[in-house]
């Protein structure tokens, strides 16, 4: 998946599980962020292509690395509060008349440590179904290495499908018309969203 697919996956299951009405936006924004940490492994891209190809959903792509970046990523924001920083600097270039709902409740640590980690095992998942197509190879996950090298990939739909981001866009501009069900839209955007890649497969004849 893309960079915004995986924030969209993280923000809607914080909020299809309600973490929203008790710990706050910020606690959905932290979600959307830790969902793309896994992709750290991508930005030897910028650097050398070799190391790219090397390292790119391998790295970043297991456990053992999704629990450290877990742990820095919620210390950060149970400490520093970075997100509720970062906005209320944001607010001060925006319009008077824009209006941010108060950030929420401090989450305690281990909520913020296991978001972290649930929207990053999320994230493997989804790689392995959305993977190749359009003359890329298919990027095996190896969710247990460097212990094991065994990999693992279903490519129902090709990286770059637009198919995902209209779904989670749509669900999101659904939310932001009618919020008072937030958690019950989200569910049904994620039910779209995986009956959409079986379908895709299905018509790739990967199913």
């Amino acid at each position: 998946m893309t960079t915004p697919e995986h924030s969209l996956v993280g923000i809607h299951a914080a909020i299809a599980v309600g973490a929203h009405q008790r710990f706050g936006w910020a606690f959905v924004a932290l979600a959307g962020i830790a969902s793309n940490l896994p992709d750290w492994d991508g930005l030897p891209m910028l650097l050398d292509m070799v190391r790219f190809e090397q390292g790119h959903r391998v790295w970043g792509h297991n456990i053992f690395s999704i629990v450290l970046a877990s742990l820095i990523l919620a210390r950060l924001q149970y400490r520093f509060h970075f997100i509720e920083a970062f906005t209320a600097r944001l607010k001060n270039y925006l319009p008077k008349e824009f209006a941010m709902e108060p950030a929420g409740i401090a989450a305690p640590f281990i909520a913020l440590f296991m978001v972290c980690v649930a929207v990053q095992t999320i994230h493997l998942p989804c790689d392995m179904v959305v993977s190749g197509g359009n003359g890329l190879s298919d990027w095996y996950i190896r969710p247990f290495w460097p212990i094991s090298d065994v990999g693992y990939v279903y490519p129902l739909t090709p990286w770059g499908d637009i198919g995902p981001t209209l779904i989670m866009m749509c669900g999101a501009l659904t939310m932001a018309k009618y919020p008072k069900r937030l958690p019950l839209q989200s569910t049904v955007t994620l039910v779209f969203l995986g009956c959409y890649v079986l379908i895709r497969g299905w018509a790739r004849g990967m199913l």
